[in-house]
């Protein structure tokens, strides 16, 4: 009512004016009364600044075709005439909003749609603070700063889905409180949190770990900034640069209650190399697990190497081998896990729609699994399915669109 009361005292002082000036006054005054009446307007009123400059929301579609192929031979299978698996798949649809409270605080919310339920799922629930030029605050529910790959979104993976290695070994969503310092050409991150699988758990969770924490730094040579590395793929005319990373997470769990059975360390350390170029790039991993239950101690590794080159301004190529070596001591349980190397080869096509951006892109890609996976540790993720023989293979064909 008082912008409604607001908006006829102008319009009555403009009576005094010519006729011509008081139908453009009048004009922009009912355009200014009914904006000021907007439940926008309210919203934005009470925060201190209007909606547009201050959210940023974003949509993630991934929908795919799916195509896989195992040998009829395989255990795995109910029937010999069902070695052939296709069908389409929402892979990833994600919504978030980001705002900035004040021009030192933000903050991100971000859900993401179960493909097989359709459930909305809590990911992102964080604020960062920047104390100054150079060190952030960063607290919620967010991915601690492990493995590199796990931590480029999936808006900007090179192929469909991450490697094999990464799924098995990967630190996932978790809720800590992190140091975030950035120079220009090193960072560090320091996150104490709840440990690996802790998404969305109350602090009671016999999920969560007793305590970890987690460091990583990183140390960039060349051109590139540090925002080209939040993605893979080096577009043709890109700053050109290197940057050198290793991290490591250590937990323990079973020593406060709720406890698990038997008390468990995990220290998880990685190393990586990425190299963004002319209209190419590459990438290089080495992930390092050891697990001491107090019984027994396993030691699990694994390698990734991939790379992309543009063939045309939309048009690249990639190809991806990564490799899973398990500890010699796995346990062997037939059909399930074992202590068996697991190779997977990948090899695809992304034709960027939108010149230089993920916004709208298609990728064709094809994988060989050369391993089974029952004998194996490797996560049964993407279009990888579980399997007792090593002639597994997968074909791929997404569309995305951000927005």
């Amino acid at each position: 009512m008082k912008s409604i009361t607001t908006a006829a005292v102008l319009l009555a002082t403009a009576s005094s004016l010519s006729t011509t000036a008081i139908a453009a006054e009048r004009e922009e005054l009912l355009d200014l009364s009914r904006a000021m009446n907007s439940e926008e307007y309210v919203y934005a009123s009470a925060i201190g600044s209007p909606l547009p400059e201050r959210f940023k929301s974003s949509v993630q579609l991934q929908f795919r075709y799916n195509v896989n192929k195992r040998d009829n031979d395989s255990t795995t299978l109910a029937g010999p005439e069902e070695d052939l698996t296709v069908g389409f798949t929402n892979r990833r649809t994600k919504f978030g909003l980001e705002a900035k409270v004040t021009e030192k605080i933000k903050g991100k919310v971000k859900f993401a749609f179960s493909q097989s339920s359709g459930r909305a799922i809590l990911e992102d629930a964080n604020l960062t603070w920047k104390l100054t030029d150079t060190i952030s605050i960063k607290a919620g529910q967010y991915k601690a700063p492990l493995l590199r790959e796990e931590n480029i979104s999936s808006t900007k993976q090179l192929a469909t889905d991450r490697s094999s290695v990464n799924e098995t070994y990967n630190q996932d969503f978790t809720q800590g409180i992190e140091l975030i310092i950035t120079e220009e050409d090193w960072r560090l991150f320091l996150h104490f949190n709840d440990g690996f699988g802790a998404e969305n758990t109350f602090y009671t969770s016999g999920a969560e770990a007793d305590y970890a924490v987690t460091l990583r730094g990183e140390l960039k040579f060349g051109e590139a900034s540090w925002g080209q590395y939040k993605q893979f793929t080096s577009f043709r005319g890109a700053n050109t640069g290197l940057m050198l990373g290793a991290a490591v997470h250590h937990q323990a769990m079973g020593s406060t209650n709720p406890s698990t059975t038997p008390t468990t360390d995990m220290t998880t350390a990685t190393v990586d190399a990425s190299y963004l170029g002319d209209g190419w790039n590459l990438y290089g991993a080495g992930v390092w697990r050891s697990m001491d239950t107090g019984l027994m101690t396993l030691t699990d590794g694994g390698y990734i190497l991939q790379g992309g080159v543009f063939v045309s301004d939309q048009d690249e190529f990639f190809a991806r081998w990564d490799l899973i070596d398990p500890s010699n001591n796995n346990p062997i349980v037939v059909g399930t896990s074992g202590n068996s190397d697991f190779n997977v080869f990948t090899f695809g096509w992304n034709h960027y729609i939108i010149p230089e951006s993920h916004a709208a892109k298609f990728t064709l890609e094809i994988q060989h699994y050369a391993d089974p996976t029952t004998e194996s540790i490797v996560s049964i993720r993407g279009n990888l399915l579980p399997d007792s023989m090593s002639s597994q293979f997968a074909a791929t064909a997404q569309i995305q669109l951000l927005f």
